[in-house]
């Protein structure tokens, strides 16, 4: 016995005229252009938004040299970010990831981070820290820590025990959009166990 499928009736002339007339009217064109602009607008005058270039390996697994990514400002920035930041000593910018909020107390022992004495989970990072930081370093107020991914080989807060102003960042980065096969949305970890 053979069953046979409904047939989809095809739509009428009238209707697929409605719809082509209401797709390319002028009013629709000029609505979703205007749409579109102020997106735009709100992206890159209220949420600053950035185009950067990865220029180092110091955000591996994370972020690879020549990634190309976006940042928007999303403050108030939170432990696990990754943001991009204007060095105060030469004025370029770099990507780290925020380590340490003001008031915390970071120390680095046995590959590990510490914040306020509590041990931090950090799947994300290349290997384990290969220095340590002994005497607990406060975070001042206004300022953060900051940690490259690949940690031994990463120019960050740990180098020098400095921190850097909060008002030095850009922004955090959200998004790789080149090249093309790593295109997607840049997520933050949070720092369980830190507070």
């Amino acid at each position: 016995m053979s069953e046979s499928l409904p047939h989809a009736q095809p739509s009428s002339p009238q209707n697929a005229s409605l719809l082509w007339t209401f797709f390319h009217s002028h009013k629709v064109g000029l609505l979703t252009l205007l749409i579109l602009l102020y997106g735009l607008l709100y992206l890159f005058a209220w949420r600053d938004m950035r185009f950067f270039l990865v220029p180092s390996s110091s955000m591996e697994p994370a972020l690879l040299r020549g990634d190309y990514i976006l940042t928007l400002n999303h403050s108030p920035y939170q432990r696990g970010d990754i943001v991009v930041i204007i060095d105060a000593q030469s004025g370029e910018y770099l990507v780290k990831r925020i380590a340490g909020l003001p008031g915390d107390r970071v120390t680095v022992q046995g590959g590990a981070l510490f914040l306020n004495g509590k041990y931090v989970s950090e799947p994300y990072i290349a290997e384990p820290m290969k220095y340590e930081i002994t005497d607990p370093v406060t975070v001042p107020a206004n300022q953060v820590f900051l940690l490259g991914d690949n940690r031994n080989n990463s120019d960050d807060s740990h180098v020098n025990r400095q921190c850097d102003p909060i008002s030095k960042i850009v922004g955090k980065v959200q998004f790789i959009y080149y090249p093309y096969t790593r295109f997607g949305f840049v997520y933050s970890y949070p720092l369980s166990g830190a507070q």
